[in-house]
């Protein structure tokens, strides 16, 4: 305030003065009046004409009904004369906060629980032009945090049980549990609706013969709640931002060789993030803790259904034909793939036996199969036709006359023409 004291000394108006300074004619009078350094403090709060309706809203907030504008509304209805912005301003914050849940990080005793998702990684172009989706499946274990991954060009049931057990090789054992989502390759059915009446889960039947073959139990994580399988998708995000940053490959074996080399290398050789411990470390203290793998054979896979045999004595399985017996068009048969073999049965009988085609689209054909197969008729049955014969029983009838009648009529036609051509002459 020296400054204006200066100024006016100096003989500047007011106006100069408010002009150099930047305070107000009215602050810069003041001061000259009475040379005390105004203060301001806070204003005086105006009651809102939301304050009467707080309380209400909160009811209809704990309640669940956090839509403004229906609480906007219901408050017009009892009296509220104010706008829907500051509805909309008051349960915004509001709504924020009841969305941010404190969740306890579950942590599993060493052999416990695995945790099982797939992942996409892109795809593998042919040389035909043609595409497949490239897919890594990932095992982590719930206390190391060691990670086993590899690569498949789908996701079906067989490619799941081969993964897994190729998981428990690499990583030593089987663990007690393994936590999936609600995928259809283990679980019939959503877990929402995959119950049956007794409250039980409905797995696949395949999927849960192989968990008891393994010794470990399935179990499905809370739909909506990734938190609780979250190292597994922590694991698959982490291949991705790790591992496939930057990433060539020339073929699906070079790139699986090349994720098998980064595991060692890097995945579990790294110190973890929540665990402070080093994961190979901690996968050989929790080793002895997982089931044994021993000299126990891969799982019995195989996949049976039932086909109807077509006229043509082939049995379609997996978008491909296999040959048939001819003697059974037409009738059902039971087709089971077991590892590379394709069996045809008929009532418990083998009728065929083929080696599994890994495309699609192809004829598998057998020629000792068809020896003696009838050909088809060469000549084609003509379309309906009817036939009219007359004098037929229910046939149209002609009338009939005798000759004498159209003599009459002939002799009585000409004497009216030979008439008009003689009056002509």
């Amino acid at each position: 305030m020296n400054y204006i004291d200066e100024l006016r000394r100096a003989g500047c108006s007011v106006s100069k003065i408010s002009e150099e300074t930047g305070y107000d004619r009215k602050t810069v009078r003041k001061y000259l009046k009475d040379r005390s350094v105004p203060t301001y403090g806070p204003r005086t709060p105006r009651s809102r004409i939301l304050d009467a309706y707080k309380e209400e809203i909160d009811k209809k907030l704990k309640a669940g009904v956090w839509n403004a504008v229906v609480i906007f509304h219901d408050l017009r209805k009892l009296g509220y004369s104010g706008g829907y912005t500051s509805i909309k301003d008051y349960v915004r914050p509001r709504r924020r906060e009841s969305q941010q849940v404190a969740v306890r990080r579950f942590e599993t005793e060493p052999g416990k629980q695995g945790q099982v998702d797939w992942g996409d990684l892109g795809d593998i172009e042919h040389p035909d032009g043609s595409r497949q989706s490239i897919s890594v499946f990932v095992l982590t274990l719930g206390s190391s945090r060691s990670m086993f991954a590899d690569l498949s060009l789908d996701q079906k049931l067989p490619a799941l049980i081969r993964m897994h057990e190729r998981a428990f090789a690499e990583l030593g054992g089987v663990p007690e549990e393994i936590l999936y989502d609600n995928m259809k390759t283990v679980v019939i059915r959503a877990l929402t609706e995959g119950t049956d009446d007794r409250g039980e889960v409905r797995w696949n039947k395949t999927f849960l013969d192989f968990a008891r073959y393994w010794g470990f139990q399935p179990r499905l994580c809370a739909p909506y709640r990734p938190q609780t399988k979250g190292k597994v998708e922590s694991g698959v995000k982490y291949i991705r931002r790790n591992f496939l940053s930057g990433r060539q490959a020339q073929s699906l074996e070079d790139l699986a060789n090349q994720l098998r080399g980064w595991l060692s290398d890097v995945a579990n050789a790294r110190v973890h993030g929540t665990t402070r411990r080093v994961v190979s470390e901690a996968l050989a203290e929790e080793k002895p803790h997982l089931q044994p793998v021993g000299l126990r054979p891969p799982y019995p896979l195989y996949e049976e259904v039932t086909r109807k045999v077509s006229r043509e004595a082939y049995v379609a399985f997996r978008a491909n034909q296999y040959a048939a017996p001819w003697q059974y068009a037409g009738k059902p048969v039971v087709v089971r793939a077991c590892d590379d073999v394709v069996r045809i049965a008929f009532e418990g009988k083998e009728l065929a036996r083929h080696l599994l085609c890994a495309g699609k689209h192809q004829v598998l054909k057998d020629e000792a199969l068809h020896a003696g197969m009838p050909y088809a008729p060469s000549r084609r049955l003509g379309k309906a036709k009817i036939t009219v014969v007359a004098g037929v029983a229910g046939a149209p009838q002609v009338e009939q006359r005798s000759l004498d009648v159209y003599d009459v009529y002939a002799q009585v036609g000409g004497c009216q023409v030979s008439e008009t051509q003689e009056s002509a002459a």
